[in-house]
Formats: C-alpha cells, structure tokens, sequence
C-alpha cells in the first residue's frame, strides 16, 4: 500500500475497493454455502419428522389391531359388539384410556362401536353385530385426532340410521295405503 501511495491517491483507493470487495465476495459465497447446507438440513428434519409420523401411525394401528384381536373370541377376525361392550366393562375405563393415547376420546366405547360400525357397513365390510377387525382398526385410524372427525362420524351415523327408519316408516305407510286402497 505503501508504494501505490507513491504514485498517487488514485491506486491506493482502487486497491481498497479491491481488497473490500473480495472479503464481501469471500463473505458472501461463504455465507451462501453455510445457509444452503442449513437449509438443506432443515428439508431433511422435515422429511424425518413426516418418516416419524407415518411410524407412529403404524405403530397405533399396530397396537390398536392387537388390543381389538382380544375381543375376538371366536378366532374369526372379527369382533362383536357384545364382545367390545363386555371388554370395556370387565376393565374399569383402561379400554377408553388406551383408545386416548391413540387419539379417540370416547365416553362410551358403544359409542366407538356404533360410529365405526356405520363406516365399515357403508364400505360392506361390517353389519350392525359385528365388525371385521382389520378394517375396523384402519376406520379407527381414520378417526384420530381431533375430535372433530370422531363428532362428524357420530353424525352420520346417527343420519344413516334416521335414514334407515325413514325408510321402513315410508315402506310401512306404502303398504298400510295399499291395504286401505282394496
């Protein structure tokens, strides 16, 4: 720097606009790949926090189809209504406090029952006595977590079951109009 101020005040001055601006340059790309390999890591916690959601899933699912193969007394893969209600009973709440931790808080495990049974009867997969256990643990899976989803359940339930004496009232009427028409 010396020397360049022997020659004048112009190239001294370039001379620090040049060293000023490499260290931004330097700053900058070193800046740039600090951030990418931030960001890039920040992708894969985010991917491995989906990958832990989806094990959780599977895991719940897992102990749910184990807890419900308990009611299967009979072996057929499937479980009654009879059965649910009799196991929940025999255990003083541990049944409502298990279906809980996976996200179904229910007061009455009837309840549970009833509104997976319309689903899993909608899909053909269940009737009003009994329910096939693997589907009905994957229509319980789908009613995890808010209780929203298990409210909005209960609903249709309680519609496709007004539908259903809506029904049998309008057949009745049909046939009591025909009785009275001859």
């Amino acid at each position: 720097f010396d020397s360049l101020v022997l020659v004048g005040s112009f190239y001294p001055s370039c001379f620090i606009l040049f060293i000023g601006f490499y260290h931004i340059a330097v700053i900058n790309i070193l800046t740039g790949i600090f951030v990418d390999n931030a960001m890039k890591l920040a992708v894969l916690d985010r991917d491995d926090r989906a990958l832990k959601l989806k094990q959780d899933d599977e895991e719940a699912r897992e102990q749910l189809l184990e807890l419900f193969s308990e009611f299967d007394t009979r072996g057929t893969g499937m479980v009654t209504v009879d059965a649910f209600e009799k196991h929940h009973k025999a255990n003083n709440g541990k049944l409502q406090a298990q279906l809980g931790l996976f996200g179904l808080p229910v007061n009455l495990a009837a309840n549970l029952f009833r509104v997976v049974e319309v689903v899993c009867r909608d899909a053909g997969l269940c009737n009003e006595k009994e329910a096939n256990i693997l589907s009905w643990v994957d229509r319980c899976m789908q009613l995890k977590g808010q209780a929203s989803n298990l409210h909005l359940q209960w609903v249709a339930g309680d519609l496709a079951h007004l539908a259903e004496m809506i029904q049998e009232q309008h057949e009745l009427c049909e046939r009591l109009n025909e009785k009275l028409a001859t």
